[in-house]
């Protein structure tokens, strides 16, 4: 008796309204007829009713069924346990070819929606994921968390693999030895591809005969076929200039997908094709391996030995009108009564009802509490009603609420102080600290991006700055060798003046003048001067320009190795080498491209460390080490 239970042991609590109707009964006082009862005692009429029999029959009966419906349990009885040993494999076509845009927006887009959709419909036994181009690679091994999936095929796409073209025999080799090895002899693979030529239809055939593999396969292609085309916009050629058409042999699906006893499914807009594929159950005999050496313990319910004893007192129900009184008893029940749930419950109720069911914009209509109604407005994203609601309120969970909501509506400022005061009266909020973490680097992120805004616009204007000073000083210089050549113009006139002889004929006269305009020496040298004078005007704030003075007397830090091809563009910060030759802006130009904030390269060291499709390239390089390069093929994409 050690271990004797109860299975269930609240259906003991009846015994106590049971145990006060039998007391009632029992106390109850015997009744007595309509007839007086001096003329009942003359007539031979005995009309008094004794009570004590029915109360005490009801107690033991009520006792035992009672003590029969709580389950009483001394004995375990041991069952062996099974597990279902479902297995499948979610092959992924990752080939140039999934482009095209024969299905809209392309094969790649639809192939990933048609596995997601795929995974939730597979709720028991384990699932495996391989991806394939030029050669095949194991995403994820069989796993039962479909969550671990679903995370990685939006970021399987054609960039990521190793070895560009399509084998799909190497796929399902690589399905067929992920089985195994998770010992399993039979099992589901699952393709979804574009193409089955027939190389692959003839390896895949000898793969899968005379073993326990089904083959299904979802088609993401058409027979016609569609122009590839590429991440720049571009449609993928041949080496000959011809334009790539990628077509699909369905027919070798279909043909490989009835010898092994799988599905063949076309592409739909609607689900009927992953429905099909997913209702698809293995054939054979024997999916649940069971577990020898595992025994499940459950204990055996003997209330049922105490069904007898209630068949007693149940005879008693046959007297005249004994059924049917029961039968009134249940009577009530075949009537169902009308749902009142709205009518009697509260507003906040009804609000709260919506809130579970994620209508928060429902739930902030109809919540009357504040903190309520303000969490249903953030939920519903109306961030600025949610600061409005939550406000004047003074609880610690209302402040960090509004805190998040100043958040997410872009007032950092305020964000950080609510959470700096919510911090202050609680230094042990975690979550508070997190984000308040988050919005500090927000603002200072923010605030990096306006001081870039404004150099950049300090740089625009000098620019433009320089650009006008530069034309005024070539506008000085242009006017300086023109006073200079009108000097030169006026000594020219002057000295022939001087060297003219008092004589009127206009012969001598020209003549002279001829003689002084060919033997002037004095103008040519006061242009030379100029023009030198104007050009070393023009270098010196070369000369005086620190940034040059560095270049010309440091090139070798910033300067590129040889055979390193230059950027041509000039650099336009400066205004003094804005009109250099390009050969005298290379050693700046160069020095402040390499000259890159250490943090912002951290930071895209960083951004490209968490990138889930590096991550899963990465592991495919892994794995393309460890194995022979493929054989390559005539197909490349």
């Amino acid at each position: 008796m050690a271990s004797f239970v109860f299975l269930y042991p609240y259906w003991l609590v009846a015994i106590i309204p049971l145990f006060i109707l039998c007391l009632w009964l029992f106390r109850r006082k015997n009744s007595t007829g309509l007839i007086a009862p001096h003329l009942a005692n003359q007539l031979g009429f005995n009309q008094t009713k004794n009570h004590k029999p029915l109360s005490i029959g009801l107690a033991l009966s009520g006792i035992v069924a009672i003590v029969a419906l709580s389950g009483p349990s001394f004995q375990k009885a041991e069952q062996p346990s099974f597990d279902l040993a479902t297995a499948r494999v979610l092959v992924m076509d990752m080939s140039m070819s999934l482009y095209a845009t024969d299905i809209q927006p392309n094969r790649l887009t639809q192939a990933r929606y048609k596995a997601l959709d795929l995974l939730p419909l597979w709720k028991e036994g384990t699932t495996g994921l391989i991806a394939y181009a030029g050669d095949a690679y194991t995403v994820s091994p069989l796993t039962s968390d479909t969550n671990t999936l679903h995370a990685l095929i939006p970021n399987l796409s054609p960039e990521i693999m190793p070895y560009q073209g399509a084998d799909a025999a190497s796929a399902v080799k690589l399905a067929i030895e992920m089985l195994t090895n998770a010992g399993n002899h039979q099992g589901q693979i699952i393709l979804i591809s574009d193409d089955i030529d027939d190389r692959e239809y003839q390896e895949i055939q000898a793969l899968t005969s005379n073993q326990q593999w089904e083959l299904s396969f979802l088609a993401i292609g058409t027979e016609e076929g569609a122009p590839i085309k590429l991440s720049d916009g571009s449609l993928l050629k041949q080496s000959s200039g011809a334009t790539v058409i990628a077509k699909s042999h369905l027919s070798n699906m279909q043909s490989l997908s009835q010898s092994t006893g799988g599905v063949f499914a076309p592409f739909q807009h609607s689900n009927s094709d992953v429905e099909l594929i997913a209702n698809q159950k293995l054939s054979n005999q024997g999916r649940a391996k069971k577990h020898s050496d595992q025994q499940l313990t459950e204990r055996v319910n003997n209330g049922f030995w105490l069904v007898p004893l209630l068949l007693i007192p149940g005879l008693f129900l046959f007297r005249k009108g004994g059924i049917w009184s029961v039968a009134l008893l249940f009577l009530p029940l075949a009537y169902p009564t009308p749902s009142q749930a709205n009518p009697w419950k509260t507003d906040d109720q009804q609000a709260y009802q919506s809130f579970k069911n994620e209508d928060f914009q429902s739930a902030a209509q109809q919540f009357s509490n504040q903190s309520w109604k303000g969490a249903a407005q953030y939920k519903a994203g109306d961030y600025q009603s949610a600061i409005e609601t939550l406000t004047p309120l003074n609880s610690e969970d209302d402040q960090y609420n509004l805190a998040n909501a100043y958040a997410q509506s872009g007032q950092l400022d305020d964000a950080i102080a609510h959470y700096q005061k919510l911090l202050k009266n609680n230094p042990n909020h975690a979550l508070a600290k997190k984000n308040l973490d988050i919005v500090e680097q927000a603002k200072q992120q923010q605030q990096q991006q306006q001081q870039q805004q404004q150099d950049s616009k300090q740089n625009q204007e000098q620019n433009d700055n320089a650009s006008q000073s530069q034309g005024s000083d070539k506008d000085q210089s242009s006017q300086q060798n023109k006073q200079s050549g009108q000097q030169g113009s006026k000594n020219e006139s002057a000295q022939n003046d001087r060297s003219e002889p008092h004589k009127g004929s206009e012969k001598s006269d020209s003549e002279q003048k001829g003689d002084h305009s060919g033997s002037q020496p004095k103008p040519e040298p006061s242009d030379e001067n100029d023009t030198q004078a104007g050009s070393s005007q023009a270098r010196s704030p070369q000369a005086k320009s620190p940034q040059a003075e560095q270049s010309q007397t440091e090139p070798s830090q910033d300067k590129p190795s040889e055979g390193t091809q230059l950027p041509e563009e000039k650099d336009l910060t400066d205004p003094q080498t804005a009109n250099r030759p390009s050969t005298d802006s290379y050693p700046e130009e160069n020095s402040k491209v390499q000259q890159v904030d250490p943090d912002v390269r951290r930071l895209e060291q960083v951004e490209s460390a968490r990138d889930p499709s590096r991550l899963l390239r990465a592991q495919m390089l892994l794995q393309a080490q460890q194995r022979n390069a493929p054989q390559q093929n005539n197909k490349k994409w």
